[in-house]
């Protein structure tokens, strides 16, 4: 999944003229103020992604965001 990952990354990067770091940074920063929401129905989606620290980081919501889209998990497509 890590070579995958990366791809992703210097992909955006490249289409966008920056650095595949850049890119994690940015997708960081946004996941940071995001699980920061204090909105109940924020806070309720942040359970159903699975991590292992003190918030996510971008690996593991990109991972729990395909498992929530993967067919058999009861959302609708």
């Amino acid at each position: 999944m890590k070579k995958d990952f990366q791809k992703i990354l210097d992909r955006i990067a490249k289409e966008n003229h920056t650095t595949p770091e850049d890119v994690y940074r940015e997708m960081q920063i946004a996941i940071d103020a995001a699980y920061d929401s204090p909105d109940p129905k924020v806070r309720k989606n942040w359970e159903t992604i699975p991590f292992k620290g003190d918030r996510p980081t971008p690996e593991e919501v990109i991972f729990g965001i395909g498992m929530m889209l993967s067919p058999g998990n009861g959302i609708t497509q």
